[in-house]
């Protein structure tokens, strides 16, 4: 089975390596996403409609994934349907379940790129951080995962965040909660 990123078990250390290795990359991932997007990245919440505008019809499930009826759990992804690990974005991880696997490739990089936009125009604007997710509650969600600290009581996953944000796209459901990136930058703010 390939390696993807298990930030379940990483230590501090290897978190605090994985974080510096996430935002070295920063710059080329920001400049891949503008590409794929055909839009200037200007840090200003003013561009986030128009970034989400570019980002959202590209959205796609991976190939033969069928979402399931709504409070459902998605069928089980096998590590052999992905692609390998160099192929998708470093934070990808648990690819047995439906969570990030249920993206295409595309997606996940579209993903990678507005997850990581929302995340520097945050830290811009607001003055928050990136950090290694790291509470001491058992079973914490984005442990050892690139988190944005600082604005909020809580640490708020922008990866996770986009990721709920395409999913909402592509079910074209109405659900509760923030539908674009304007939309969750505007509550993080607050």
């Amino acid at each position: 089975m390939p390696n993807y990123t298990d930030f379940v078990a990483m230590t501090r250390v290897d978190a605090a390596e994985y974080l510096a290795r996430f935002l070295d990359d920063q710059q080329r991932s920001l400049d891949r996403f503008a590409s794929t997007i055909d839009r200037e990245l200007t840090f200003s919440p003013n561009s986030l409609e128009s970034v989400w505008d570019a980002v959202e019809p590209k959205f796609a499930w991976r190939s033969g994934y069928e979402p399931p009826p709504l409070g459902q759990p998605g069928p089980r992804i096998d590590a052999d349907q992905l692609e390998p690990p160099e192929d998708l974005p470093s934070w990808f991880h648990h690819p047995s379940s439906a969570g990030y696997a249920r993206f295409s490739a595309d997606t996940l990089w579209l993903i990678d790129g507005a997850a990581r936009y929302l995340g520097e125009m945050l830290i811009e604007t607001a003055g928050g951080r990136w950090a290694s997710g790291n509470e001491r509650t058992k079973r914490y969600m984005f442990q050892n995962q690139p988190v944005i600290t600082g604005i909020s009581p809580e640490p708020m996953s922008p990866m996770q965040t986009c990721s709920v944000l395409a999913a909402r796209s592509l079910r074209q459901r109405v659900e509760r909660g923030p539908r674009t990136l304007a939309d969750v930058y505007n509550s993080w703010r607050n």
